[in-house]
């Protein structure tokens, strides 16, 4: 049995000149790839940094922890005398029974203004990291990203240490709640710290590996610098000895060799010998010049 050379109509699309099954399908996420190119292996991070901000944000609006004083168990009742609701920027506003009595809000225009440009260069630092190429890219992201999470952090731990400590009353009638925002505010600072770990770990294991390859040079380097250590013991003992004068030789007599330069000339030669000389052996006398005692 023969293979046809080419597909049969079965395994081609209509309309497509006779394409095979094997082509890639046109997706939604295909096509939107297409129109937003994402530089590959940065989607996780980008991903998880958006969705980050879209959780931060609703706290520009709504509450994210409560307080509500209950009565008393002598006055009776179960309803709370007065629920106070936090920001995590500092709005702090009274949204309980008689709030229209105790008309109670303390705005934060400031720390609002500061939430907003944070949640902004949250959105800028996702869309740098995705979008540009190379070392920019993910030195912004990964600026942005650590300055969105720094902020929605403090924020957290400013109101929630107050909120749990004997700031606003002690424990005796007192309950404490985070809202739905609050849980979201919490989600989204896990997600950036997700977004930071999927950012940077390139670049770290890059560095790690970089000095861990320079480690044995960089250590050979600091020993050379360091010189030698004068504190070690000497590969060998230096040789002491005592030098001893050594009596003139009989038959020695001076000799005359090398000329001036007036023609006359001085010196031993001849196969003379030195009369005086010292020599670390002991001679025949050794106690004679020797100090008296």
């Amino acid at each position: 049995m023969s293979v046809p050379e080419q597909p049969s109509a079965h395994h081609s699309g209509p309309g497509d000149g006779g394409t095979a099954l094997s082509a890639p399908i046109d997706t939604a996420w295909r096509r939107l790839q297409a129109r937003v190119p994402v530089v590959r292996g940065r989607v996780v991070g980008t991903a998880l940094a958006l969705a980050a901000v879209l959780c931060a944000a609703p706290t520009t609006i709504w509450p994210t922890h409560t307080i509500s004083y209950l009565p008393l168990p002598d006055m009776g009742g179960s309803a709370p005398v007065q629920q106070i609701a936090f920001w995590s920027w500092g709005r702090i506003a009274n949204i309980g029974v008689g709030a229209d009595d105790d008309p109670l809000d303390l705005g934060n225009p400031a720390g609002l203004l500061l939430l907003s440009v944070a949640l902004l260069v949250g959105v800028v630092a996702g869309a740098c990291y995705a979008l540009r190429r190379g070392s920019d890219g993910v030195l912004l992201g990964i600026a942005g990203t650590s300055w969105l999470t720094g902020h929605l952090s403090a924020d957290v731990g400013q109101t929630a240490g107050r909120l749990w400590s004997d700031f606003y009353g002690g424990t005796e009638g007192i309950w404490r709640a985070t809202t739905v925002v609050g849980l979201l505010q919490l989600a989204a600072i896990a997600m950036l710290l997700a977004a930071l770990a999927a950012m940077a770990w390139r670049p770290a294991f890059r560095l790690v590996a970089l000095g861990w390859a320079r480690a044995p040079e960089l250590v050979q380097r600091v020993r050379a610098r360091s010189g030698p250590d004068e504190t070690a013991a000497p590969a060998s003992a230096p040789r002491v000895g005592i030098a001893t004068i050594r009596d003139l030789e009989s038959g020695s007599r001076p000799g005359r060799s090398g000329a001036w330069s007036d023609g006359s000339s001085v010196g031993w030669g001849d196969g003379a010998r030195s009369g005086v000389g010292f020599s670390d052996e002991p001679g025949s006398d050794p106690d004679r010049f020797r100090p008296p005692p």
